[in-house]
């Protein structure tokens, strides 16, 4: 049904087929759908150690409750990446820690999709926060790259990315002080693995990407549009997005905001009812086009 997706701002898999890996099925179509399957992608673990992991519905329970509400029927992912996650019913790896390099992680993701979905037609959705932008940034850059040890071809229709830090971010300088990080070194402007990463990446059916980002988050600011998406939003700081922060984007569901967008080519707009952030981006999963 999804009557709800437009509140507030603009609009925005079947038994395996045996197809040998590399021979690519039809290229399902773009269509405006809410059964899609959809892969959630959590942000850098932080303080905690890699054995204590995060709660992945610490960060998605707000927004896996906004998708039930809308009556979003495809499948949720709600992926893990270190050994002590905890509700992440679909981990990448076997003990993974802040020192898995984020390609590995994007290698791994791009490979689950692939088997769940893609070789047997079927596309899906990403949305991320924070790291986990990068982590679709990854997985779709190594597929469109034919790199080595990756997939023949996945099929992602939509990413909406909430705060992921596109173009890096200077608190990555200090997300681990003492003891730096693979991840943390990875997420410095101008790494090896942003220098790595493609502009806008495709699958192959075609991927249209959401930027959102928010003046409030002092962590990762434009960095957050840092990337030739086809849509951007932009949260400028108001009274209204008080208490606004990087770590809670992704978990703020109702409401209305002043926000700046964009679908390129066209000029940027301005909406003072704009949908909250985590609304914004389930609407950009189920819009095909403009939102």
């Amino acid at each position: 049904m999804l009557t709800a997706l437009a509140i507030g701002g603009a609009t925005a898999a079947t038994a395996l087929s045996g197809n040998a890996p590399g021979k690519a099925v039809a290229v399902p179509p773009r269509n405006d759908t809410s059964d899609e399957p959809v892969y959630f992608l959590k942000g850098y673990l932080g303080a905690s150690s890699d054995a204590t992991g995060s709660d992945c519905m610490d960060a998605w329970g707000p927004a896996d409750k906004l998708f039930d509400e809308a009556d979003w029927t495809g499948p949720r992912h709600f992926v893990g990446y270190y050994a002590g996650d905890k509700n992440c019913n679909t981990p990448l790896l076997d003990g993974g820690t802040k020192n898995t390099s984020l390609k590995e992680l994007g290698k791994a993701l791009a490979w689950e999709i692939y088997r769940s979905y893609s070789q047997v037609g079927q596309s899906v959705d990403i949305v991320s926060h924070s790291m986990g932008g990068l982590v679709a940034q990854a997985a779709l850059t190594g597929v469109e790259r034919h790199e080595t040890g990756w997939p023949p071809y996945i099929y992602v229709e939509d990413v909406a990315s909430i705060a992921g830090p596109h173009g890096g971010t200077t608190f990555a300088y200090a997300c681990d002080p003492f003891e730096p990080t693979t991840q943390c070194r990875e997420m410095r402007p101008g790494s090896g693995f942003l220098d790595w990463t493609n502009d806008n990446p495709q699958s192959t059916q075609g991927t249209d990407w959401t930027l959102i980002g928010a003046e409030s988050d002092w962590k990762i600011k434009w960095s957050a549009l840092a990337m030739s998406a086809d849509h951007r939003v932009w949260y400028p700081e108001t009274d209204a997005t008080d208490g606004w922060t990087h770590e809670n984007l992704n978990e703020i569901t109702t409401g209305v905001y002043p926000q700046w967008y964009q679908n390129v080519p066209e000029r940027p707009g301005h909406d003072r009812t704009g949908a909250a952030p985590a609304r914004v981006a389930m609407n950009a999963l189920y819009w095909c086009e403009k939102w």
